[in-house]
């Protein structure tokens, strides 16, 4: 579902966006557009940074589990194919996000949200200018999401600029909220 009405927001370095909606409301919708990963039904992304700067973090839903696959090679799927160098920046991202020590673990066997973390690790290992997260916390408890909020308030004091789907607004501080209602979006600062 795409709102009626246009969406427009900027992102600067260490701003956090977050659209915020209930479920189903096209805040999903408006992250594969900004993606290009779906039909924009008109209107423009301007990029101010390469494309390749830009990392994503889907749902923890999309990834399968069941694939025996360790973090490593999770995260190691977010970078180009250069396997001398792909480990060790791996290992960096991994470092990251608290969670070098589990690399060898099969993902399906992490908690959902050591699972999440992989997959900010996954987004971080390029080197982006722009983190693209939906839902980062759908599916884990309170802890887990403050957990999360506080690893992506480190990326933010590190320069980068975010923008995060969620229909919960408290687990992290945001720059500015744009609020998603199926119809319209309303972009407001956060109070």
């Amino acid at each position: 579902m795409l709102p009626a009405d246009p969406v427009s927001f900027d992102v600067d370095r260490g701003d956090i966006v977050m659209l915020a909606g209930d479920n189903g409301s096209g805040k999903t919708t408006i992250l594969r557009g900004i993606l290009d990963l779906n039909d924009r039904r008109g209107g423009q992304v301007i990029w101010g940074v390469p494309r390749e700067k830009v990392g994503y973090v889907p749902q923890e839903s999309v990834i399968d589990g069941s694939v025996p696959a360790r973090a490593l090679d999770v995260v190691r799927t977010g970078q180009p194919l250069d396997w001398g160098a792909s480990r060790e920046r791996a290992l960096e991202a991994l470092d990251q996000v608290g969670l070098r020590a589990r690399a060898d673990v099969l993902f399906g066997s992490l908690s959902g949200g050591q699972r999440q973390r992989v997959l900010v690790a996954r987004a971080l290992v390029g080197g982006p200018c722009l983190l693209v997260l939906d839902e980062p916390t759908v599916n884990v408890d309170a802890e887990t999401a403050d957990q999360i909020g506080s690893l992506l308030e480190n990326l933010r004091s590190g320069g980068l600029g975010m923008v995060i789907t969620s229909h919960v607004k408290d687990w992290v501080r945001t720059s500015r909220v744009v609020r998603v209602t199926g119809r319209s979006s309303k972009e407001g600062s956060r109070g």
